[in-house]
């Protein structure tokens, strides 16, 4: 009952975070499911960051679920368009798992650190305003969700941080629109990926575990997320955002460095 209760509190912090900073979870997330699995179950980090990774799309497939949706009933994703995209979609995903599953958790770990720290100088030093380079969008959307899709299986991100990141620096796409498109795509990666890390060949440690997906730890950190991304979107309106990004970057520096070191 103890481990059920930590993994809801987990899950009310990541989802205070997601909300707050208006990143997702999985940032938060994995770091999170690499101290719980390695440190407090005592899980080699070989095989707990891999479970980290798998548990954390499958919280982000809940989490995302009902914003994507609301953006496609909206208009502001065309699904016809988003169908044609969907083979860049699915190889970077497939290619992602395979990656993950070849690769050492110590070295997909140290991945991930590099990944926050780039993320973060990213944070710290956007200004905003118009693109200052501008590309075909018949090429640079495809490009851009096949990077994200690899991203997301290997690293247990939605993505959207990373269409959302390049359509802002490469693309004259509206920005409301980048940013559904963002909502979308993580959910069809968190969707695609957890389904591939269900049925890859994986040691089984724990009770309850399919795949390389812990459920307890999906279930319940998903059901405190919901709880938290509520405060977090709260106090989002009362802070200064450009503030607010420069010390979420500092966070993630200071957890991408630990990652890296340990």
């Amino acid at each position: 009952m103890e481990v059920y209760l930590l993994l809801f509190l987990a899950g009310v912090i990541a989802g205070f975070a997601a909300g707050l900073f208006g990143i997702g979870g999985g940032v938060i997330l994995v770091p999170m499911f690499s101290y719980f699995f390695t440190s407090y179950l005592g899980i080699s980090e070989e095989l707990g960051f891999k479970i980290s990774v798998a548990t954390s799309l499958a919280v982000i497939m809940v989490s995302t679920l009902f914003t994507s949706g609301l953006h496609i009933i909206s208009g502001k994703v065309d699904v016809r368009e988003l169908l044609k995209l969907l083979p860049w979609i699915l190889v970077g995903i497939l290619f992602g798992v395979l990656f993950s599953h070849f690769v050492s958790g110590h070295v997909l770990k140290k991945i991930f650190g590099l990944f926050l720290l780039l993320l973060s100088v990213k944070l710290i030093t956007d200004r905003g305003g118009v693109p200052k380079f501008s590309f075909r969008e018949n090429v640079l959307l495809p490009a851009v969700l096949l990077l994200s899709a690899f991203s997301s299986a290997l690293l247990g991100i939605g993505g959207g941080v990373v269409v959302n990141t390049l359509l802002f620096s490469l693309s004259r796409v509206e920005t409301k629109r980048i940013v559904a498109l963002a909502s979308v795509i993580s959910f069809v990666n968190a969707f695609l990926g957890t389904l591939l890390y269900m049925f890859v060949p994986a040691h089984r440690i724990l009770n309850w575990q399919l795949g390389y997906i812990y459920i307890p730890a999906a279930v319940f950190v998903a059901l405190g997320g919901v709880l938290g991304s509520r405060f977090g979107v709260k106090l989002l309106h009362k802070i200064n955002q450009h503030l607010l990004r420069r010390l979420f970057g500092i966070l993630l520096v200071l957890i991408g460095l630990k990652m890296l070191i340990r």
